[in-house]
């Protein structure tokens, strides 16, 4: 099972290599990572199995960030494959299937709570809430056509979102970012690459 991080942050940024190197030890065989910007409308995304989408320290709410992603977008519209899209990577997500990004009025960073409203293999071993880590300051507006909301918290209603039909997933938090007092995030993304070994067989 080959995946594919696609970089979303700006360059030179040491958090590609946090979210590296946790998923190169969930994941199954073999993990590359490739600039946002030098994807081609998906050809190199066809290489794949699964891919993640990493966050960003860029905002919806500056001037032309969308235009920068249309690649990007465009093959999120139109794969089946297993994708994980995080933080940043699930607004651009929500995004590509026409739904709002928003500022939240305030910047939201360090461990929070975060409620399951819905059963979902993505959060077997976790009770109905559990703690994540957060540093985002926009959020998606609603749930994207085609897609269900999995889970919600009291500063941000739409945490998590998946695919009605396809293994496509959505995380308004960051997985990578774990510790032995809260683990919920290495938990998801080992959940992640169960289901996404599933479709991949």
């Amino acid at each position: 099972m080959r995946t594919l991080i696609i970089d979303n942050y700006l360059p030179n940024s040491p958090q590609i290599e946090v979210l590296y190197n946790v998923i190169k030890d969930v994941a199954v065989h073999t993990v590359e990572v490739k600039d946002y910007s030098t994807i081609s409308t998906g050809e190199d995304c066809k290489l794949y199995d699964v891919i993640v989408l990493s966050g960003s320290q860029r905002k919806f709410a500056e001037p032309g960030i969308f235009d920068y992603y249309l690649n990007e977008v465009e093959y999120l519209r139109r794969t089946e494959k297993p994708v994980l899209g995080i933080c940043f990577g699930h607004q651009l997500l929500s995004a590509a299937f026409g739904e709002d990004v928003v500022l939240m009025g305030r910047k939201i960073k360090g461990y929070y709570m975060v409620k399951r409203i819905v059963d979902d293999k993505l959060f077997e071993g976790l009770g109905e809430r559990f703690f994540v880590h957060k540093s985002h300051e926009e959020m998606v507006a609603d749930v994207p056509y085609d897609f269900v909301k999995l889970a919600e918290s009291p500063h941000c209603p739409i945490e998590v979102i998946k695919h009605n039909r396809l293994p496509i997933y959505g995380v308004q938090f960051h997985p990578e970012r774990f510790n032995d007092t809260y683990p919920a995030g290495i938990v998801i993304l080992e959940n992640f690459f169960k289901l996404a070994s599933f479709y991949t067989k």
